[in-house]
């Protein structure tokens, strides 16, 4: 838990946490055009970005993912419900973090079992994102959970379980070696 708040005390996790939301706020803007259900939610392709960074800069990419998710609501959908929204984006990162730690204890090399384990983590993620915003949004009276809980809830884990697992395929190592990734004091 604590590891969570030492990120604001580190220039580097900063500077992470303000990449992360720059580039999902970037990848949210556009589809704010394409709504699902207007005023709450749109397609969201970006929805991979909470768990692919969230593995990859831990606590960092969580914060962000909040942060990001809450600009690109300035661009379309913010409401009360945007609450919910910063800290669904942040539990999905932040879950995929650290169940992708106690999972995943080899070299990352995306075989099978290691797209099994990030398909899986998509799925655990994506639900309590959209647990948490569902529930939110219901709590504040702007939409009933059982609408709202589905659509969000295959959004993020069907895009986070395809497009993630692409961009693990393709940028962990090269991330790996610049070192960038979080690593638990």
């Amino acid at each position: 838990m604590k590891e969570i708040f030492t990120v604001w005390k580190h220039t580097r996790q900063i500077v992470i946490v303000a990449l992360t939301a720059a580039i999902y706020a970037g990848m949210l803007i556009p589809f704010k055009a394409i709504p699902i259900i207007p005023g709450m939610t749109e397609l969201r392709p970006g929805n991979a970005i909470p768990v692919f960074f969230g593995i990859l800069f831990g606590p960092a990419a969580a914060w962000g993912s909040a942060i990001g998710n809450l600009i690109a609501d300035f661009f379309g959908t913010l409401s009360l419900g945007s609450i919910a929204g910063f800290v669904g984006n942040f539990l999905q990162s932040y879950i995929s973090y650290k169940l992708w730690r106690i999972l995943v204890k080899d070299a990352v090399v995306m075989n099978l079992r290691q797209t099994g384990i990030f398909v899986l983590i998509s799925v655990i993620s994506g639900f309590v994102c959209a647990l948490t915003i569902a529930s939110g949004v219901q709590f504040l009276g702007l939409m009933p959970f059982r609408v709202l809980f589905p659509i969000i809830f295959i959004n993020d884990a069907l895009m986070a379980s395809i497009l993630g697992v692409i961009l693990m395929k393709l940028l962990y190592h090269r991330i790996e070696r610049t070192g960038l990734l979080y690593i638990p004091e």
